[in-house]
């Protein structure tokens, strides 16, 4: 969890260093964001089949996955309610 914030909060750094906008920037740090649970998926299972625990493990990560990606959202919204991003 802490290299999650870590990367998020390095993603929302380079967006104001790069000076985009809201639109761009929120896009941005959430597609930076995104842990691509997918590709794990679909690696843990072509190294290991499907019925592996480590393919079962992976799936574990998508339980996660989806109330982080929303907490980013509403980060971004309060980024934009303060200024933080140009409108």
């Amino acid at each position: 969890m802490v290299g999650f914030v870590i990367v998020v909060g390095y993603n929302i750094l380079i967006t104001k260093i790069f000076k985009l906008k809201y639109r761009e920037a929120v896009i941005t740090v959430i597609i930076g964001s995104s842990s691509h649970f997918e590709i794990a998926i679909a690696t843990a299972i072509a190294m290991y089949e499907i019925g592996s625990i480590a393919a079962l493990g992976t799936t574990m990560g998508l339980f996660w996955e989806v109330p982080v990606m929303l907490s980013i959202v509403y980060l971004g919204r309060y980024l934009r309610k303060k200024g933080f991003w140009e409108s």
